[in-house]
């Protein structure tokens, strides 16, 4: 599926032809077969619409370029892009060096420089990356690794092993959905009054103003009691964000949901 952000939903711009080259320069088994990578096109415009278009699971080489030519609306000025792929069984990741998305009229394109791995398999542990707009006329943003604290409540049943998720929102847009996978702080993640940290990685947000987290019900007694995230934009920087909560999230306890949106202090 490639998904694209668009300028202005309430009008209906005029189609174009766009093409996107995508190089795939390694994949750890011979042939690795998965769906078509996910794209979301991000501009600095506060509406969107979207396009969705399906393409068949494909089969991917080594040092691969795949080409696709897409119709879309006017994408506005892009300056980031998010790729992400799904886990499904026997995926073992690939590695992303560049993509460029070229507008066929007017030969206007953009380039994203990647080099990365998308995959479990490694030690960033991530099917989801953004990269920034690479323009001759302006500067390019920074790419951060925000650190996500999340703060278990110290009350009975506090802990939950379901998968946690979390979308943090800035002035500059968001992260998209992402799975903590991995956390900074030892032992068993999110346990009853433990602070799991983890990294999330993602074109700068400036300044944060809310966090979405929720998790997906899974095993015995799902529900978390939640006393805040906290949020840095490194593991160095003083600059820290507290999004506080102090309730539960479960389906039968405190907000009787298992997703909340909480606005910064």
């Amino acid at each position: 599926i490639l998904i694209m952000e668009k300028i202005s939903p309430m009008i209906i711009p005029q189609k174009k032809k766009r093409r996107i080259d995508s190089v795939i320069t390694h994949i750890p088994a011979s042939d690795s077969t998965f769906t078509l990578v996910n794209v979301k096109f991000r501009n600095s415009t506060q509406g969107f619409g979207k396009i969705s278009v399906s393409e068949p699971a494909l089969t991917a080489h080594s040092s691969s370029c795949y080409l696709l030519q897409v119709e879309t609306a006017d994408l506005g000025e892009v300056y980031k892009i998010r790729v992400s792929c799904d886990d499904v069984p026997g995926f073992e990741g690939w590695h992303l060096k560049s993509f460029r998305l070229e507008e066929l009229h007017t030969k206007q394109e953009l380039n994203f420089d990647c080099d990365c791995w998308l995959t479990l398999n490694r030690e960033d542990k991530e099917l989801v990356k953004e990269f920034p707009a690479v323009t001759e006329d302006q500067k390019t943003l920074p790419v951060y690794k925000y650190v996500v604290s999340v703060h278990a409540g110290d009350r009975w049943g506090a802990e939950t092993f379901a998968n946690v998720y979390i979308t943090l929102y800035g002035k500059r847009g968001d992260t998209g959905v992402r799975k903590l996978h991995t956390s900074l702080t030892k032992g068993r993640k999110f346990q009853r009054n433990k602070v799991d940290s983890f990294l999330v990685e993602a074109v700068s947000l400036s300044h944060l103003q809310k966090v979405v987290i929720g998790h997906d019900g899974e095993g015995y007694g799902a529900g978390m009691y939640l006393k805040m995230v906290t949020v840095k934009e490194s593991q160095d920087s003083d600059k820290e964000w507290v999004f506080p909560l102090w309730n539960w999230v479960d389906t039968h306890l405190g907000l009787c949901e298992t997703v909340c949106e909480i606005a910064t202090t």
